[in-house]
């Protein structure tokens, strides 16, 4: 495969088949709250896009030996870095849309689309196809932005870019969240239908690579399994009968009530069946072997189609 070819399907994969807002539902909760007019659409887009660019370079650069638990850490440092002098000149010089931003201003700082980047794609490749995924998209992010917000202005207002176009209905109800979602989801379908005709073999259904996270869970489970982790008490006898049950309630001071206790007085057959001791080892090892079938099963049948 070519390079040419390469970077297309990465365009094509971060702004298309996986757009952020449409397919993986990310970074939602900004653009419903802010994007209820153009000019503030495209503001946040232009934001959005130079955090995406900058972090997912400086990540792919200084984060590629960095164990995940500081990496998570140092994405929000990277992106506080791009917002807090963005958020100084627009107070400065844009006091409006500093106004209408408020509080979710300097939260930009803590996008999970950001995080979500950098750890799936940039400390995993070099900084080119770093720089064209952060590229393609938060301008695909951009772009839904925008057209949530011009639709927005333009039915609530009857405005674009505060021009008045003297519109005979408003419909205010749409700068709501409930309006803005209302958008999106027509906008998720549409961009469902034309995948669907355009790109049948990566569908919506099929682009969403599993094995991402089958690698990632794989890969933290093994991690575990070398530590010094004991969730089920692995070494203790984990079998009891009613006499050890009675000793257990006594020791614990329980204050149960007197019916219950002439129960438990009652009964002198074993409570419990005596099985075989197991541990967390047990659990995690039938995990990994689910998620290796798992992976077998889909692999066997992307053969056969």
């Amino acid at each position: 495969m070519s390079d040419k070819t390469k970077t297309l399907k990465t365009i094509r994969n971060s702004a298309i088949i996986k757009n952020p807002l449409l397919f993986e539902a990310i970074g939602l909760c900004s653009v419903v709250a802010l994007a209820r007019s153009l000019k503030l659409a495209l503001f946040l887009a232009c934001v959005t896009m130079v955090q995406m660019v900058v972090c997912e370079v400086l990540s792919s650069l200084l984060l590629k030996n960095v164990k995940r638990y500081w990496r998570v850490a140092l994405y929000v440092i990277f992106s506080v870095i791009v917002v807090f002098p963005i958020m100084y000149l627009t107070i400065r010089f844009f006091p409006n849309i500093a106004v209408n931003f408020g509080i979710f201003l300097p939260l930009m700082a803590v996008n999970s689309l950001i995080a979500l980047h950098c750890e799936r794609v940039a400390v995993k490749n070099d900084v080119k196809k770093s720089f064209i995924d952060a590229v393609s998209a938060s301008l695909s992010y951009g772009v839904v932005a925008i057209i949530l917000g011009f639709l927005r202005e333009l039915l609530a207002n009857g405005t674009i870019w505060n021009i008045e176009l003297n519109l005979p209905i408003r419909l205010s109800v749409i700068t709501t969240p409930f309006g803005g979602l209302l958008i999106i989801g027509f906008l998720a379908a549409t961009l469902k239908a034309f995948v669907n005709v355009k790109y049948p073999e990566a569908s919506p259904e099929k682009s969403f690579d599993l094995s991402e996270i089958r690698r990632s869970h794989r890969g933290s489970i093994q991690e575990l399994m070398k530590e010094d982790f004991n969730p089920y008490g692995e070494g203790e006898d984990e079998t009891f009968s009613v006499r050890e049950y009675k000793k257990k309630i006594k020791k614990s001071k329980i204050n149960l009530p007197k019916e219950a206790n002439d129960e438990i007085e009652s009964v002198e057959t074993p409570l419990f069946v005596e099985e075989k001791e197991r541990t967390y080892l047990d659990d995690f090892s039938e995990i990994l072997s689910d998620l290796e079938n798992q992976n077998t099963s889909e692999n066997d049948g992307g053969d056969k189609q």
